[in-house]
C-alpha cells in the first residue's frame, strides 16, 4: 500500500528525503547571517547533507535518547564550528538540527530503509497538539527538546515516530 504521508510530499527516495528535510528546517526559521552569498549558502546545505547522511547509517539498530541526541548535537557543533560565520548567532541551533535529522530519519522509516527513529520531529505543528509552549526554530537547548520529547511521549502513549506520522497525515 502506498505511504500517503511520502505521495503527499512527493518523496520516493534518499535524496528527496534529503532536499525536503533541509529545506523543511531552513523554512521560516533564520539561520544565515545577513548577507549570506548564495555559494556559501550551498556549500553549507551540502556539508549538513553529508553529515546527515553519515549519521543516519547508525539507525539500522535502536538508538537510546542519550545516543540520539550526541548525533543531533554534534552535527549542530560541527557546523557550527566550520561555518559559523555564515550562520545567525554563528551557530546551528539543536533545534535546527533536530528537524533536519529527525525529518530525514522518518523519511527513511517511511521509505522502508531504517526501523521507526527514536523520536519524531519536533516542530510547531507537533509542539501545538502536545500543548507545549516554545519554538523549535529559536532553541539551542537539548535539555529544552529532552522536556519536549517527554512531554510527547505523555501525550502520545505510544511510540513518537508513529503517533507523529498519525498526527501528520490527519493534519498536513
Amino acid at each position: 500500500m502506498p505511504d500517503v504521508f511520502l505521495i503527499k510530499v512527493s518523496v520516493t527516495n534518499p535524496a528527496e528525503a534529503m532536499r525536503n528535510a533541509l529545506r523543511a528546517a531552513l523554512q521560516h526559521n533564520n539561520t544565515y547571517a545577513s548577507d549570506v552569498s548564495v555559494t556559501s549558502r550551498d556549500a553549507f546545505r551540502y556539508d549538513w547533507a553529508k553529515r546527515i547522511r553519515g549519521a543516519a547509517r547508525k539507525y539500522g539498530c535502536p538508538m537510546s535518547d542519550a545516543e540520539h541526541c550526541r548525533v543531533i548535537a554534534q552535527i549542530a557543533q560541527s557546523l557550527s564550528s566550520d561555518y559559523g560565520t555564515i550562520l545567525a548567532g554563528e551557530r546551528l541551533r539543536f533545534g535546527t538540527s533536530q528537524k533536519a535529522f529527525n525529518l530525514y530519519l522518518k523519511f527513511l522509516w517511511r521509505l522502508g530503509r531504517i526501523p521507526a527513529p527514536p523520536h519524531c520531529p519536533v516542530d510547531g505543528v507537533i509542539l501545538r497538539l502536545a500543548r507545549i509552549a516554545g519554538s523549535w526554530t529559536q532553541s539551542d537547548s537539548e535539555a529544552e527538546y529532552m522536556r519536549w520529547i517527554a512531554t510527547l511521549r505523555e501525550h502520545a502513549g505510544r511510540g513518537l515516530a508513529e503517533w507523529e506520522y498519525e498526527q501528520w497525515n490527519r493534519n498536513g
